[in-house]
């Protein structure tokens, strides 16, 4: 909130509408973290969708709230599966548009982190290692929850049968010149592929 003005921005108000206490200690946390403000985004959206469907009685475990984010907003889901989602809502007593009307986006994310939080959003252009694993570890968890959540839901239509699945990711970067392969996270302890080390070993 300003201060001057006693205006509040979006996120404040829809923070306090949807009883997110905690929203502005986790926005400080992630971006000291290393989340964009994009991925800053999708976590508020998916925060005040996860509040609403838990006021309605809804299921939020297992990544429910994400994957029906992902439903409400993502481009590449088709218009059958976006009115499914939002005929979900309704059956349970949720306005659609009203609660989408409360998503933030990323600009209106950083005017409260700069305005409302005194957190500076201006980044060094310099991407370290660390900022790169956790971003790219991040986007693997979430493909893995959202999976395991697409996989419970086709279980219980009948769709696909499976006892207990148990999904895992695995990331993989392959060299074209050499052949040789690695996981991410281990070409990143590496600091790069065994030919180019070889090739460095055996310049004059």
């Amino acid at each position: 909130m300003s201060a001057e003005s006693g205006t509040t921005c979006k996120v404040d108000r829809v923070a306090e509408k949807r009883g997110l206490t905690e929203l502005d200690d986790e926005l400080r946390e992630r971006w000291a973290d290393g989340d964009s403000l994009r991925d800053l985004e999708r976590y508020c959206n998916e925060a005040i969708l996860r509040s609403a469907m838990r006021a309605a009685g809804m299921e939020t475990l297992d990544g429910e709230a994400a994957n029906l984010y992902r439903l409400l907003t993502d481009d590449d889901v088709g218009p059958g599966k976006r009115i499914d989602a939002k005929s979900r809502l309704q059956r349970n007593g949720l306005d659609p548009e009203t609660l989408t009307s409360d998503f933030v986006s990323y600009q209106t994310v950083r005017t409260h982190l700069n305005d409302c939080l005194d957190v500076t959003t201006a980044r060094d252009s310099t991407l370290s290692v660390d900022s790169a694993r956790n971003t790219v570890l991040k986007l693997v968890s979430r493909t893995e929850s959202v999976t395991t959540q697409t996989i419970a839901r086709l279980t219980e239509q009948g769709s696909l049968t499976i006892p207990s699945p148990s999904v895992t990711l695995s990331l993989r970067v392959a060299c074209s010149e050499c052949g040789d392969e690695y996981t991410f996270t281990g070409l990143l302890e590496r600091g790069g592929c065994s030919c180019r080390a070889d090739e460095e070993a055996t310049e004059p």
